[in-house]
């Protein structure tokens, strides 16, 4: 194949992959004026929620998605488009530790900026954090930066399967941050959540005019529910921005695309039982051959591109 017409490919064709502790997703589509899935595998895992280490829980992953790409590259040898495929991987918010930091002075050095997210994590975890690599992404209104960090290994591993075959990263992005971006213009002015569910876990975002206040997440049995309200009166009370022993404060709670049917029926009730807040759903972009009633395992690959 010529190089001019591998890269023609390329343009028109992405592969997009997430990275969960319960199920790896990958998935090929087309670009031009209306994406379109062409192809779309996933590999279910073993739940297995009481892993005492991040490292553990994600090494399966990872056999998980070079069998994925094994199979789809031998599935595609004959197709140029299914050869060397760049990736954009979506991470588990189960892999990743968040936190939000001020922002520093316009036109910081680089490595400023990062000594200062280093600190940050180390006042928490301490050494663990000399084998940890870490980000920091500016938030939309400039007084913030949002920190994330993700085990060394992990990203190793990663850069290491994508050379082996032959698919360049282009971009390895927190769930967090790519359900995010995803969704940014919904989200209005006031009181808001950003609230993202997976097996067993619960990741929430808290912000007042777009200004972001907090993260935080915790482990949650199958009907989290009840686990969410009170994780979100906890954060606005922590913030201020509701009174002890009232739940008064008009918030509106956006959610990512959910990952399973039951979730969905979940939501509602959760939407139910708390009237004070406006329950928001995440607005998917169309893309040809996604169902969201069918395709709710591949949502948080897709984050990266809607």
């Amino acid at each position: 194949m010529s190089l001019l017409l591998r890269f023609k490919n390329q343009l028109l064709t992405q592969q997009v992959a997430s990275l969960g502790a319960d199920a790896v997703a990958l998935l090929r589509l087309e670009n031009g004026m209306a994406k379109r899935l062409l192809e779309k595998n996933l590999a279910p895992m073993a739940a297995n929620h009481q892993v005492a280490h991040q490292a553990q829980s994600w090494a399966s992953a990872i056999i998980a998605l070079e069998n994925l790409l094994s199979n789809a590259n031998a599935q595609t040898q004959s197709k140029p488009s299914g050869n060397g495929l760049p990736l954009t991987l979506v991470l588990s918010n189960q892999f990743v530790r968040y936190k939000i930091i001020p922002a520093m002075p316009a036109f910081s050095p680089a490595d400023k900026v990062m000594a200062v997210a280093t600190h940050c994590f180390r006042e928490s975890y301490g050494d663990s954090v000399d084998h940890w690599t870490i980000r920091a992404n500016p938030l939309p209104h400039g007084d913030s930066l949002l920190i994330s960090a993700i085990d060394t290994e992990l990203v190793t591993a990663i850069e290491a399967l994508c050379q082996k075959h032959q698919s360049k990263l282009n971009s390895l992005q927190p769930y967090l941050m790519s359900g995010f971006n995803s969704m940014r213009r919904q989200i209005g002015t006031g009181v808001s959540c950003l609230v993202q569910v997976e097996a067993g876990r619960l990741t929430i975002a808290l912000m007042r005019d777009g200004n972001w206040q907090s993260i935080t997440a915790t482990k949650t049995s199958e009907d989290w529910s009840d686990d969410l309200a009170a994780l979100i009166s906890r954060e606005l009370l922590l913030s201020g921005l509701q009174i002890a022993g009232l739940q008064n404060t008009q918030a509106s709670i956006y959610f990512s695309a959910l990952p399973t049917l039951q979730d969905e029926k979940i939501k509602q009730g959760f939407k139910q039982n708390n009237p004070a807040w406006q329950v928001l759903p995440a607005n998917q972009k169309a893309i040809t051959g996604y169902m969201p009633s069918k395709d709710q395992p591949y949502t948080m690959a897709l984050s990266a591109v809607f």
